[in-house]
């Protein structure tokens, strides 16, 4: 962060600060592991963004903005819990307002977000702080680093895996204690390990966690003193400006998907703002002065409009015992990207293109499976792509979630009134002319100059045929197609025979959608395309069951062309 934008992130902060509890207040948003709802606490005192505001005003300096920073600190340092005897030892609530015991599921990566903060403190800000303060926050990023240690995130769990890594490292060197050092370094070597055998991410692709991934490599190629460590975060950086650069579509200013996790569709100002300091874009000498910068052999591929087709694995199927392959391709008008397999949760897109609708306009096409018009998680989404072609289907899960896998847990039996398919046209889409036409199972929709079809070529299930429907709402243009709608009523997909959906879509072509070949039995359903690249397939059960069964049951057939390019 340059200067202007620091001092502007200060400023924001400064109107919600409170000299008299000396933390900043906020707009209640959270919805995991807090208690507190927005209708009771419409504003509380978050001490993570409090924390963050310290390293600011520390960062910028000036006698009057370490003294509040300080001021901050010695309120966040004693709400930390520093009891080992607890289960919650090392972390932090969100709030002021609710302590750890009151939470719904306290957070254990609060350690490594303080941590972090903190120990950058320590690093760069010590002389700036009283011995007394310096003390606690020492104390402070011990408890963080014992609470890393215990919990001992695996190296799936991308951000938090880097994150634990960056904090233990800079925690033993500043501590001294060699234990906690050599585990971080440990650490990230593990991960480096794990990610070059899959050769991605497991946390694969995702405009909210990438950037931060980035962010916890380079402070750990910039801050530590470990050589190793640094090697490691050097090759890791590497591999993560790679996945963004091939990913990112100049037509449309899209980080093109799939998206293992996202918070929205778009771009949010802080990933377009990442993405222009790292390519040093836009602020003069200044800009060039930042230090997270993406390598020069990558910088071209956020302008080149050539045409991208990839697929790669994301997962170590020796570990899950199935695997999940990304699938992305771009043109000069448009970007589609899917993967094999996943869960229909909020924070993922399975299925995700973007088109130039003219004029600069990016439209985005975001398959959703919703109950009650919430992303749907226990909606199990099966696919195969050939370029802007796909052939896509749902079945159901007994053990899943509704808007979570972990915070909602339904298994399968819940009340709604709206169960849908959607593909939600979204960001521009609403100033875009979007001419649709329904036709038997299937809609045809042109963005710009670019159509778009899908059509529904199996449907079958206990709850009857499915309706098609076209929406219009403040998030654009919804091409539906319901399961079930009218008023609440009890769902148990233990009591189905039988729920599978299987769809057609093209993106970008002229033609006719090509015949899908069915093949079925009491048990199986499964769908084939011929293609340009040759044969598409996939094969789903009908009936639901649980969710480990369903990502090691469905099945795809990649295109052979995507295969020999994995070979």
């Amino acid at each position: 962060m340059h200067k202007a934008e620091l001092l502007a992130s200060i400023q924001a902060k400064d109107k919600a600060y409170d000299a008299d509890i000396k933390l900043v207040r906020v707009p209640m948003t959270k919805t995991y592991h807090t208690a507190l709802t927005p209708d009771r606490h419409p504003f509380a005192y978050e001490l993570y963004v409090s924390t963050c505001y310290a390293f600011d005003l520390l960062q910028y300096g000036g006698e009057a903005n370490v003294k509040r920073a300080a001021d901050i600190l010695e309120v966040v340092v004693a709400r930390q819990d520093q009891d080992p005897s607890r289960s919650t030892y090392g972390i932090w609530p969100y709030f002021d307002e609710e302590s750890l015991d009151e939470m719904d599921r306290p957070d254990w990566n609060m350690a490594d977000f303080h941590g972090k903060k903190l120990a950058l403190i320590l690093k760069r800000h010590a002389g700036l702080l009283s011995p007394s303060l310096i003390g606690k926050l020492r104390g402070a990023v011990y408890h963080a680093c014992q609470a890393i240690i215990i919990r001992n995130v695996g190296p799936h769990y991308t951000n938090i895996a880097i994150m634990g890594a960056l904090v233990t490292l800079l925690g033993g060197e500043l501590l001294g204690q060699e234990e906690i050092r050599s585990y971080g370094e440990r650490r990230l070597r593990t991960f480096r390990n794990y990610t070059k055998a899959i050769g991605t991410f497991s946390e694969f692709n995702s405009p909210c966690y990438t950037p931060i991934a980035i962010e916890e490599l380079h402070g750990i190629y910039a801050e530590s003193g470990t050589a190793g460590a640094v090697a490691d975060a050097e090759e890791l950086l590497d591999l993560a400006w790679h996945m963004i650069a091939k990913h990112y579509h100049p037509a449309t200013g899209a980080w093109s998907g799939p998206h293992s996790r996202t918070y929205s569709t778009q771009l949010r100002p802080n990933e377009k703002a990442f993405l222009e300091h790292a390519l040093g874009r836009g602020q003069g000498q200044e800009r060039e002065q930042a230090h997270i910068r993406c390598p020069e052999k990558y910088r071209y591929l956020f302008t080149s409009t050539e045409e991208r087709y990839f697929t790669e694995p994301t997962l170590k199927a020796d570990e899950t015992g199935y695997q999940n392959y990304a699938t992305t391709y771009q043109n000069e008008r448009l970007s589609l990207g899917s993967y094999t397999l996943g869960s229909m949760w909020n924070q993922r897109r399975n299925l995700l293109g973007y088109v130039d609708s003219g004029a600069g306009n990016a439209v985005s096409i975001q398959l959703q499976f919703l109950k009650d018009g919430k992303d749907f998680c226990s909606a199990i989404f099966t696919g195969v792509q050939s370029r802007g072609r796909a052939l896509f289907g749902f079945n159901l899960a007994t053990d899943n979630g509704g808007w979570h896998q972990d915070l909602d847990i339904i298994n399968g039996r819940f009340r709604a009134r709206d169960l849908r398919i959607r593909l939600l046209l979204g960001g521009n889409a609403a100033n875009a002319e979007l001419p649709t036409t329904q036709t038997g199972t299937g809609f045809v929709t042109l963005i710009g100059e670019t159509a778009l079809q899908v059509e529904a070529v199996v449907d079958r299930s206990d709850y009857g045929e499915l309706q098609l429907q076209v929406e219009r709402s403040e998030e654009g243009l919804g091409l539906d197609y319901v399961i079930s709608t009218g008023e609440e009523r009890d769902f148990d997909f233990h009591a189905l025979e039988r729920a599978v959906w299987i769809f057609e879509l093209s993106l970008g072509e002229d033609r006719p959608l090509p015949a899908v070949d069915i093949q079925s039995s009491e048990s199986w359903v499964t769908a084939s395309i011929q293609t340009d690249d040759g044969l598409a397939a996939i094969a789903v059960p009908q009936k639901p069951r649980k969710t480990g069964e369903l990502y090691k049951e469905n099945k795809v057939q990649l295109p052979p062309v995507l295969l020999k390019q994995m070979a």
